[in-house]
């Protein structure tokens, strides 16, 4: 995630390429020059480590995509730097991130401005002003893309046994979920408008989605979210 957040930085010339370091598992400090912003793009389990390399660095704005790692425990091991906490995803390779952060409260409106350009020229961003919400983004939006491409998938299989090639079933479902996403976002209707203008009564997608509630799919659906929110929390024990 950290090169993918770097390179549409980078091809979008939001900075110069001295603004912005990244610092990867691999990454070392020494050997590259120290500009404004400081990217972290590492494990929660190495960060203890890599913060090591910003010892005695001040005055710097320190942006994590970290999941789990907390602003105070950020803070703690780069002492004299203000931090941005964010969960962007997948997206960003394609300019289309959906970044959710959190600024300590240091930052001056100036500074909240340079990283909300940041991360509006990778996508969409929501500031949001509880910390524990980068959590709840890391399970919905962060790990969102997984989710999708896992039922796209199941999708897949079932269009196979419906009598589809592989290649074909993947074109129809990749097209379904482009062409949905497209009127989803062309309309600003809300989902259940959108879900209704499909569903007709006693048709196929009222029986597909009757099913789906018999076996209680949104229940596994917000189970797993959960789970994943559990584990974002468990993360910053790291």
């Amino acid at each position: 995630m950290g090169s993918i957040f770097q390179n549409a930085l980078n091809q979008k010339k939001i900075f110069n390429g001295t603004d912005v370091l990244m610092v990867d598992k691999t990454d070392k400090i020494a050997d590259k020059p120290l500009g404004d912003i400081v990217l972290f793009a590492v494990k929660p389990q190495d960060f203890p480590k890599a913060a090591k390399r910003l010892k005695g660095v001040k005055n710097k704005l320190i942006i994590s995509i970290m999941a789990g790692v907390t602003i105070a425990k950020i803070k703690r091991l780069t002492p004299g730097n203000r931090v941005i906490r964010s969960m962007p995803n997948l997206g960003a390779q394609n300019f289309a991130s959906m970044t959710v952060w959190k600024a300590d409260k240091t930052l001056s409106p100036k500074e909240k401005g340079i990283i909300k350009k940041i991360f509006s020229s990778i996508g969409e961003e929501i500031e949001v002003n509880k910390e524990e919400l980068i959590d709840s983004a890391t399970a919905v939006s962060g790990s969102g893309p997984g989710y999708i491409y896992f039922i796209a998938g199941e999708m897949m299989k079932a269009a196979q046994k419906l009598g589809f090639k592989k290649i074909e079933a993947e074109k129809m479902v990749k097209q379904t979920f482009i062409g949905a996403v497209d009127i989803w976002k062309s309309s600003n209707l809300p989902v259940d408008v959108l879900e209704a203008k499909v569903k007709s009564p006693k048709g196929t997608t009222e029986a597909g989605i009757k099913e789906f509630k018999k076996n209680r799919l949104g229940k596994v659906i917000e189970k797993g979210i959960a789970k994943a929110h559990r584990r974002a929390k468990e993360l910053s024990k790291f």
